[in-house]
Order: C-alpha cells, then structure tokens, then sequence
C-alpha cells in the first residue's frame, strides 16, 4: 500500500499555508484511496482550517448523520495535532455548507422539543448527538425560557434531555 500523503512533513516547522496545503493534500489522497470521486479545496484563516469536500459521491460523505464527514475531519484533527498551543487550532471539513443547514435544523429541533417540554411538562430524551451538535442545542436552548438541559451517556450513546426549568 503506498502512503497517502508525503511523511516528510514536519508540523513543528510548517507555516499554516503549509498545513493548509498538507491537509488538503492528505484528504484528497484518503478520499481517492477510498475510491471516492470528491475533491478537497482547502482555505485558512486566524488558524482554523476549513476544507470543503464536494463531487458525485457526496451523498455517501454524508449519509448516516454524516458519520463521514465527522470521521474526516476527526482524523485530520488527530494527524495535524491542532488544539490550544498549537499554529492550527482547528481543521473544519465541511462540505456544500452541511454544517450550516445541520445547525439551522438542530436549533429548529431545539425549540420544537422545548415547546413540548413546555407544554407537556415532562422531560424529553432528544437521540444521540456528537459533541458538536450537543452544543448547539444545548446553546439554542439556553436561550429559552422555561427549559434546562442536561447531557448524559457515554460515548456515541450520550444525548440530551431537555427538561422543564424549576
């Protein structure tokens, strides 16, 4: 098997261009490895690298609440070694703005449940989330009165329950 990307590349040394331009490369080179017909375009500003994926396939990148998409952009994260103290502090994957239509749709989720809540008033268990999803129903619904939330579970099974403010 041949490597997917050059390993001559030092994180330590490299200017955020260049990790820009690693990243873009690496999941280019993963994707067609994957056999998937999808390119990257790569962009970074004030440290976070965004990368939009897009082509035929990308209905499989996200199907599944795109487990792909994540899966990706938790790889690069781990490979590029981004975080607090480092020249990248994030890589985002992103693909024909998903993200954004996702985060409409959970904070529309978000105050639906919280009305239900309201109404009925008992606790409402919402289905398993990734952490960044959580946070944003958790932020739109402390934006609503009546209603608290709380995040429970382990793993790929925590999820939210909303319940009616005290």
């Amino acid at each position: 098997m041949t490597a997917l990307w050059p390993l001559k590349f030092d994180h330590k040394t490299a200017s955020v261009q260049e990790i820009s331009e690693a990243v873009e490369s690496f999941l280019g080179a993963l994707l067609a490895h994957m056999k998937l017909e999808l390119s990257c375009t790569g962009s970074q500003e004030n440290g976070i690298i965004s990368v939009d994926i897009t082509g035929p396939d990308r209905a499989l990148l996200l199907s599944n609440a795109a487990t792909l998409l994540n899966s990706l952009e938790y790889l690069a994260n781990k490979v590029f070694r981004t975080g607090k103290g480092e020249r990248v502090s994030a890589i985002m994957v992103e693909s024909d703005n998903y993200r954004q239509h996702r985060e409409s749709e959970l904070v529309l989720l978000a105050q639906m449940a919280s009305k239900k809540v309201i109404a009925q008033k008992r606790p409402l268990n919402l289905q398993p989330m990734v952490p960044r999803e959580r946070r944003i129903i958790h932020l739109a619904l402390a934006e609503i009165e009546g209603v608290r939330s709380v995040s429970a579970g382990e793993g790929e099974n925590r999820s939210i329950t909303i319940y009616p403010a005290d």
